[in-house]
């Protein structure tokens, strides 16, 4: 019929299925998200259901008894505490298009917002797990477990630029392994967390790339070592280079848990074990593509809901620089 104007159904402006866009964009947000997270795979994320807080109990130390002929041995109790965490928050990754755009027809548009909503969210979740061992580095330790768990470690280097003398701070790193070790933690399951500028402090340490000092554990011309004193070393920009106000994660109901001073942004090392850190999440990674007729755009979406406390603070050691 001429003069009659067609509308054109914009939703369906390629052959490509939503569900499929879901899959292509989603396996990219999460491929790109299990990339560029360490702590994913290094603290164990519990699933919360039902509920949105965890609860995690510690077990006190058993006492030792002997026996005595004729004399019948007497019970202990063992003492049993315990750590919560409260997930309040929803972390979302959103982009919005209009009724004619690239994401629809072109694949590569989706694999590249993919690939950034997936980055986004991965330093996020890494931010939130360091910032929870820092905090726990400077926790007190739990009472009435009859001294199974101990304090954290929060050390403040001697001299300002120590952190950046290769000697000195190895020395730092060298000790806190030291008083892990001889808190009966084990830091064959410990990773040492720097920045890359402490990296390349490290790096020009002599013991650590040298053949005769540690064989096969560094190599200078290519810019990387394995391990200090066994304990694995890993460079990365999520720890926190200043005070943090308002994080996306610190609510009013958290105490704003997450927030960090400009003391705890000095942090230049952070020795960790995976025990130190209890970490839960109520809606995993989740990606969605949909059209709203109401607002007549498009909406890709990333989100998850997750937190992070400390467990046990004999499993963080800081050290943080004096300026």
């Amino acid at each position: 019929m001429s003069g009659v104007n067609i509308p054109t159904d914009s939703t369906h402006l390629s052959d490509q299925a939503i569900e499929d866009m879901i899959d292509q964009y989603g396996g990219v947000v999460d491929s790109q998200f299990n990339k560029k997270s360490m702590m994913r795979n290094f603290v164990n994320v519990k699933t919360v259901r039902g509920t949105d807080t965890i609860l995690n109990r510690r077990v006190g130390r058993t006492q030792l008894t002997t026996l005595t002929a004729g004399v019948r041995p007497e019970a202990s109790k063992t003492r049993f505490g315990s750590t919560s965490l409260t997930i309040d928050t929803v972390v979302l990754a959103r982009d919005n298009r209009s009724m004619l755009n690239e994401f629809q027809i072109d694949f590569n548009a989706r694999a590249e917002l993919g690939r950034d909503h997936g980055k986004e969210l991965g330093k996020l979740f890494d931010e939130s797990m360091l910032i929870a061992g820092i905090k726990g580095a400077a926790a007190s330790a739990p009472a009435g477990l009859n001294g199974a768990f101990g304090a954290g470690t929060t050390a403040t280097l001697a001299v300002a630029g120590d952190e950046l003398d290769p000697t000195d701070f190895y020395t730092a790193i060298e000790t806190g392994v030291v008083s892990m070790q001889t808190k009966d933690m084990d830091t064959d399951e410990c990773v040492v967390f720097v920045s890359p500028t402490q990296y390349a402090v490290l790096l020009n340490n002599d013991k650590l790339v040298s053949r005769d000092f540690s064989m096969d554990n560094g190599d200078f011309a290519s810019g990387k070592f394995k391990t200090v004193m066994g304990v694995p070393v890993v460079s990365t920009n999520r720890l926190p280079t200043g005070a943090i106000t308002g994080h996306q994660l610190s609510t009013a109901a958290n105490g704003n848990f997450y927030d960090v001073t400009a003391a705890e942004a000095r942090t230049e090392a952070l020795i960790l074990h995976p025990t130190a850190i209890l970490a839960g999440e109520t809606i995993p990674l989740t990606s969605d593509v949909y059209f709203s007729k109401i607002e007549r755009q498009w909406f890709i979406d990333s989100l998850m809901a997750y937190g992070a406390n400390f467990n046990r603070p004999d499993g963080s050691y800081a050290i943080q620089s004096t300026v």
